[in-house]
Parts: C-alpha cells; sequence; structure tokens
C-alpha cells in the first residue's frame, strides 16, 4: 500500500518531494507473506476499478519499470450455491461492463472446461474472470519501489519511526531512530502498525490484524503435466480460495467460526519477516471441504503452511483518505487484501492527495466514515465478523448483526416494540421500516417482502399524516459575526437573507466537485444550524471546520448526539402539529423553507418547515431527552388521522417520485453542478466561494455527461445504482439509485448518461442483474411536479 502510493505519487509529479519510510525491509510485515491474489470479481464499481487497475499495471511493471514481475494471468472462478448469489453474479456483471473487464456466467457443467478437476456438487453457476490472478508480492513491491525511484521518490529503509506530531505552522515533525523531518503531507501507510501510529497523533484507527493461513502442497502431476494455469477458485462452501502454486495447490480458508486476532495486544514491533505457529486442527473442517470441491488437494503432502497477520477493518473496506479532526494527515491501510488494491488505492490517493480529487468516489473508502464509536472493542468483534464473512453474499440492505446496537435514539425501543426493521449507518440504528408481522426482512435483489408495508407507509404519506425517527442526522451550530460572509464563502449556494430562512447548499472541491450537501436555517443574525448526513458526520464537520480562516469569527459545534429529528409529513400533518401547540403555523405564519424556534407539547424544540418526500411536512429537532414525550403526543394527536410510522424505504420512493438528489449517489465528489443538474442551487451572481472558477468554467464549456430522471420498465426487481445503460449495443451511461414509486406506480431511477442522449423521451435500457429494461427519461417529477403540496 505504501509502495503503491509512492510510485503513484511519483508519477504525479510529487516524487523529488516525497520519501518513504520503512523500519525493516520492503515487504518484511505483511506483504512477503501474502498469497497475492488479485481478483477482479468484485461488488463495489469503485473497488471494481481499483482492482482492475492493480492486475493492468502488474501485467506491464516489468516493461515499465524494468523489475522483473511474476505476474499470472490465469483468471478467476468464483462459485454461486443459491439464487441470491445467482443475481449478485449478475449484478457484478453489470459493474464488469462499467468497470471494463471481461467476464462471464456459466453452469455448473461449463465451469469444467475452466478447471477440470473442481468438482461442482451444489453449485448453480460459476463466475468466470479472464485477466486476473495472482502476482508475486515481493515482486510487485520492488517492481512500484524501482518506479518510485525512477520518479525521485526517496526510499529509506532501516528507519524506524518513533512519534509523528502536527506542529503551530500545520506541518508534520516525523521523529525517527535516525532524525527528524518536517513535512507538509503525512501518510500512515503502517500496515499492521497502523492503530499504533495514528494513536501517537491522536487519531483513532479502527483496524485489526487478524490471523489467517493458507497451505501450499507438494507438486502434483496432473498439474504438472498441464500446460495451462487453472484459474483462482473462490468457493464459498469450504470458505476456501484454491489455486495452483508451483505444479501444487495452494489453499486459504477463511474460517467461518474460531476465527481470532493474531496478536491480542498488536504485532510486536521487532516482529520481521516472521510467521506465528499454524493452528492446522482447527482449520480442519473446512479444509476437508475444500478436499470434497478439490480432490487433488488430498493426494499431495503439505509443503508450506504461511500462518500471518492481515488487517481488516469493521467493515472490509480498506482506510484511504483523510484522517479525521487533522489537515494533511493521510491514511493508506487496513486492506484486507492489500496486494490486489495497494496499486490502484496509490493511484486514486495520489490523485486526490496531489489534485484535490480522485478520478472515482472514494467514499465508501475514506477513513471519516468512522468515528470514536468505532472503539477497540467494537473493532475487534466487526473485524472478526467481516473476516468470518469473507465468502458470505449479502443482499442490499442486509447488515452483519454484530456490535448492535451501538448508537440510538431515545425511541429506539419503542420503535422496535412498533415492529420497526433498523438499518445501521454511522454506528447510529435507523428504522428502514415497520414490520407489523414481526417476522423481519428477507433479503433479496429483488423486491422483498417489505415491499406492500412500504406501500402503505408511501400511501399515508401522501394522504395522510405519516412520523419518522431521523435523529441521525449530522447537526451543527455555526455562530459568530463572521458566520453569515464564511458560509457564503464556502458554499455555493446564497445564504438566507432573513432570520428563519432555509436553503439547501453545497460544499464543493475547488475543483467544482460535489464534497458535501448541507441544509441551512439562519436562526438569528450570527446563528445558523446546519444539516447533513450521517454518514457525512465527520466529513463535513472537518470541511467546515478546516475552511474557518485566522481572521474570522466563526465557531462550529457539533450537537449532533444533542437533538434527536422527527419528520411529521403528509397533507394533514398540519392539523396534528396545530393541536400539539400555540403558535400559528398556518401556511402565512410559518411558510416553506423556513424554520424556527417553537414549543410543541410543552418542550422547546427547532422546527423547519421542509420535507425531502414531496408533501407538506416538518422537521422537528427535539432535545434527544425529550423525544420519547414528543413522539407520544403526535401520536396520540395524529390518531383521529391514521398517523402511521414510516422509514428510509418508503422516504426512498417517495424522495424518487419528486426526483429529489441522494448524497453519495447522485452527489458525489466525481460530478459537479452542472452535471448533477443542480444550478438552481448555485448562487451564480455571488462573487466568491469556493469551487467558483471550475464551476464558472464548466457551465461555459458544457459537460459530456448529465444527470437524468427516468421512468423504467422493470419487473420485480427496481434499479439501485451501478446499473449499465445502454442505447442498443453502445453503452452510455451508469444508474445512481432507484426505486419503485408506489404513489405514481412506476419503478423510478436516476443516471448519468452521454449529453447526446439526455433529451427528455429519449428511451433506451438498463440492465437490471439479468434483464434489459426499457427507460425513458422524463421531463420532470412524477409526483407534484410544480411543488405546490409542500408550499400548501
Amino acid at each position: 500500500m505504501g509502495v503503491g502510493l509512492a510510485y503513484h505519487l511519483g508519477l504525479e509529479g510529487w516524487g523529488k518531494d516525497t520519501v518513504l519510510l520503512e523500519k525493516g525491509e520492503l515487504t518484511s510485515g505483511s506483504t512477503w507473506h501474502a498469497a497475492g491474489q488479485c481478483p477482479h470479481m468484485i461488488g463495489s464499481l469503485s473497488l471494481a476499478k481499483i482492482h482492475l487497475y492493480g492486475t493492468q499495471l502488474y501485467s506491464n511493471l516489468e516493461e515499465l519499470t524494468g523489475q522483473s514481475v511474476s505476474w499470472h494471468e490465469c483468471g478467476g472462478v468464483r462459485l454461486a450455491l443459491s439464487d441470491k448469489e445467482v443475481d449478485w453474479f449478475h449484478q457484478v456483471k453489470g459493474i464488469a461492463k462499467l468497470a471494463g473487464f471481461d467476464a462471464e456466467i456459466v453452469g455448473p457443467d461449463e465451469i469444467k472446461k475452466y478447471h477440470p478437476y473442481l468438482e461442482t456438487f451444489g453449485v448453480k453457476a460459476g463466475f468466470v474472470t479472464f485477466t486476473d490472478g495472482h502476482v508475486a508480492p515481493a515482486d510487485s513491491t520492488m517492481a512500484m519501489a524501482a518506479g518510485a525511484r525512477q520518479h525521485g521518490v526517496e526510499i529509506e529503509r532501516r528507519c524506524l519511526v518513533k512519534d509523528i506530531k502536527q506542529l503551530e505552522s500545520g506541518e508534520w515533525q516525523v521523529v525517527t531512530e535516525t532524525g527528524t523531518i518536517i513535512c507538509e503531507h503525512v501518510v500512515n501507510a503502517a500496515g499492521s502498525y497502523a492503530d499504533v501510529v495514528g494513536g501517537w497523533s491522536g487519531i483513532n484507527v479502527p483496524m485489526s490484524n487478524m490471523l489467517h493461513h493458507y497451505l501450499i502442497t507438494e507438486p502434483i502431476q496432473e498439474l504438472i503435466d498441464m500446460e495451462l494455469e487453472l484459474p483462482v477458485v473462490r468457493d464459498p462452501y469450504s470458505h476456501c480460495y484454491l489455486r495452483e502454486e508451483t505444479d501444487g495447490i495452494l489453499i486459504g480458508p477463511y474460517e467461518t467460526a474460531g476465527a481470532h486476532l493474531c496478536f491480542e495486544d498488536g504485532v510486536p514491533w521487532d516482529f520481521e519477516n516472521e510467521l506465528v505457529a499454524p493452528e492446522i486442527d482447527r482449520l480442519m473442517p473446512w479444509l476437508e471441504k475444500a478436499t470434497e470441491r478439490l480432490p487433488l488437494f488430498g493426494k499431495a503432502g503439505l509443503k508450506n503452511v504461511i500462518s500471518g497477520a492481515i488487517t481488516h477493518t469493521p467493515d472490509g473496506n480498506f482506510l484511504l483518505g483523510p484522517a479525521a479532526g487533522v489537515q494533511n494527515y493521510w491514511m493508506c491501510c487496513g486492506a484486507a487484501i492489500g496486494i490486489a488494491q495497494g496499486a490502484g488505492a496509490g493511484k486514486y490517493l495520489a490523485q486526490w492527495m496531489v489534485h484535490g480529487d480522485s478520478d472515482i468516489n472514494m467514499l465508501e473508502f475514506d477513513p471519516r466514515r468512522f468515528a470514536d464509536w468505532a472503539d477497540a472493542d467494537y473493532t475487534k468483534l466487526k473485524s472478526i465478523e467481516d473476516y468470518q464473512a469473507m465468502y458470505t453474499c449479502l443482499a442490499p440492505g442486509e447488515q452483519h448483526p454484530g456490535g448492535r446496537p451501538l448508537r440510538t435514539s431515545t425511541l429506539y425501543n419503542v420503535l422496535k416494540e412498533r415492529g420497526a426493521q433498523f438499518e445501521q449507518v454511522f454506528g447510529w440504528e435507523r428504522p428502514s421500516w415497520y414490520d407489523l408481522k414481526q417476522s423481519g426482512e428477507d433479503y433479496t435483489f429483488r423486491r422483498s417482502n417489505a415491499f406492500a408495508s412500504v406501500a402503505s407507509e408511501c400511501k399515508a404519506v401522501r394522504e395522510q399524516v405519516a412520523l419518522m425517527d431521523l435523529s441521525t442526522f449530522a447537526k451543527f451550530d455555526v455562530t459568530g459575526k463572521d458566520a453569515l460572509s464564511f458560509l457564503n464563502r464556502i458554499c455555493a449556494n446564497k445564504m438566507p437573507r432573513k432570520n428563519g430562512g432555509v436553503v439547501l447548499a453545497h460544499l464543493l472541491s475547488e475543483n467544482g466537485r460535489i464534497d458535501g450537501e448541507v441544509t441551512v436555517t439562519r436562526l438569528a443574525e450570527d446563528h445558523f444550524y446546519v444539516l447533513a448526513g450521517a454518514a457525512a458526520q465527520i466529513h463535513d464537520f472537518d470541511t467546515i471546520q478546516h475552511s474557518i480562516r485566522g481572521d474570522e469569527d466563526v465557531s462550529i459545534t457539533d450537537i449532533t448526539d444533542d437533538f434527536g429529528t422527527l419528520v411529521l409529513a403528509g397533507p394533514l400533518s398540519r392539523k396534528v402539529l396545530e393541536k400539539l401547540t400555540v403558535d400559528d403555523i398556518s401556511n402565512e405564519a410559518f411558510r416553506w423553507l423556513t424554520g424556527r424556534q417553537m414549543t410543541i407539547a410543552g418542550v422547546s424544540l427547532r422546527a423547519l418547515r421542509i420535507s425531502y418526500v414531496g408533501e407538506l411536512g416538518w422537521e422537528l429537532h427535539v432535545p434527544m431527552a425529550d423525544m420519547p414525550v414528543v413522539f407520544e403526543k403526535l401520536m396520540e394527536a395524529g390518531d383521529k388521522f391514521d398517523i402511521c410510522l414510516f422509514g428510509t424505504y418508503a422516504m426512498n420512493s417517495l424522495r424518487m417520485e419528486k426526483a429529489f438528489r441522494g448524497m453519495g449517489s447522485e452527489l458525489t465528489a466525481e460530478v459537479n453542478m452542472v452535471e448533477a443538474d443542480m444550478e438552481r442551487f448555485v448562487g451564480w451572481e455571488k462573487e466568491d466561494y469556493v469551487g467558483k472558477q471550475a464551476t464558472d468554467n464548466v457551465k461555459q464549456t458544457g459537460t459530456t455527461h448529465k444527470l437524468v430522471y427516468l421512468s423504467v420498465e422493470a419487473g420485480d426487481v427496481d434499479c439501485r445504482g451501478n446499473e449499465p445503460v445502454f442505447y442498443g449495443k453502445k453503452l452510455i451511461g451508469v444508474t445512481t439509485s432507484g426505486g419503485y414509486g408506489h404513489a405514481v406506480g412506476k419503478s423510478l431511477a436516476f443516471a448519468y448518461v452521454d449529453v447526446a442522449n439526455s433529451k427528455p423521451g429519449t428511451k433506451f435500457e438498463i440492465e437490471i442483474l439479468d434483464t434489459r429494461c426499457c427507460a425513458t427519461i422524463e421531463a420532470e417529477p412524477l409526483w407534484d411536479p410544480t411543488a405546490s403540496r409542500m408550499r400548501s
């Protein structure tokens, strides 16, 4: 991971200003004993691009650097044992088309064509890739190191770092055994020691060192006689990867029980080019299954057993990007399959560091997706869970249960008793839907058993009144005499001129890319209430905090845990609220897109008249301790109007009917405000704001692709994002999100497509799982296009 970044910083022009410090020899940590698999088959588009870049680089690295690289382009086969996994294969095949690698889904009999020695009992399908394989980890590392040196990077071996501190100047002081280095940027690529290294600077690094084994047999005659190398097999029956290695077989189990950390107290500092004692007896259940799947494994004696540390994070993704709370401290660590990911991670992090943005959406890798709630106990539990689920297929919405509940609103138990089915976001438990039967969700890549209940929730919002707990919002108070000018400077939209005004605004990079979305309410001349999505709590706080200049009187306070949020929505919501307040909440007195402090059910709270579901409604931001009181009073007042509870599944359906964009799906750091069709939220007449020049430029020059709103002729499955879009045989775009609009009776989606195919009425096809579905660009939202209901 570290050498991959150093090489690409050199390619980006920072080589002569970059030094890489290694406490031992390159590869002497966990790299030297890695198996070196480099798969293309991955369920994330951004991660697939990272993996694909790595295989493309490794196959050309010797030519680029002059350093020998043992690259084996043998391909791979992932096995599916269930219909759910087959559906996932079709989803990943769509990702393959978008990322640019070849793949096929074949039946059990056809698998033998690619791997004649594999037993296919219980197999429903195989996902075959052709240009991936495996690489010798030491070779790829040394070749990238050679390339880094050729571009001016200095690599210091046997240079133990002992401390890292930020100076008052903002620079970083790196203390080593041989001297001190002062630098503008520091990157933690310390592998198994990354958590300790982060701790020196007060940075929480949620990762664990898991014990992982793989075994290599003596040469086998059948493999000696083969001309071509067998593909790497990944088998959820044995939970193993199985491949050829020097005419023998290499098998690596990810045991589904009994997995544990390599060292409970951390990896010793003097641990170098060493392994730990193997635990073969504990692995026998999985090795026996591997022998059933590949009987050749049982024909030869063992030659080597490799058992060492491998890093895992709570969600299985590496940590790549800025560390929380500080500036110019970057993370490049926590990779469970770092050989496959090191090159691509290095490329895209180098882009981010040098240019301020990356070519891909880095959100799922951003270290700020965790906060201090990801403590040592949580990280250990979730890392073990992630390791043991390496070959488990999770359907959309399905999450591992470990470590939950972690963060809850004061309504958690009340809502659970009422049938709430929860999803976890940024540690929070958030209701996704309400199951009156209390049977739970049958997770699937198609429409699940939640569909009918969600339809009822949507009907209540559209026709009556409904209530939602959305306490997961990130909530900040921005205050000070310069707060107005400050927010106008860092946001693309104009801030409210009057007290009580509410605006939707966006935080842009200097390149004009969309880095964040916030709702800003002006509570007083020098007091602004800023809301962001749950997962953006640390990201957006840092963005705002780091933007304050030394001469500005501005402060930001994170009050996320102090307030809960109740969303009251529907045409009858005013009638419910009127029963609980003496304040005038008529349309004339409490206008749309305004907010104020008011008393409801005897509780002083912040009320905002805004809506993400396209109906009359209020967000009530209630002191967390008072949430149960306000909730019960709202439910009592709404009883005569058949008030209903709703969750995020319904909210997604309702916002799709209104063509409301989502941060992290339609709005990402890959696109700008013009491409996202968000120009109405840009203060074009403002003299300056972060990203203005780039935004003005793209407004004048135009774009190559554009966001469009679609109705889709779908069957029993709706778009979820990252489905390929075709005009005839030509790939013209990618979906970003979707869902079924219960009130309009249509499947809906957003997609970025070529500008030439972006006019309303244009028809094309979206490949959803195994079916191409006709889609039509809609000119306006299918529900209440004039927004009269929100204004009523």
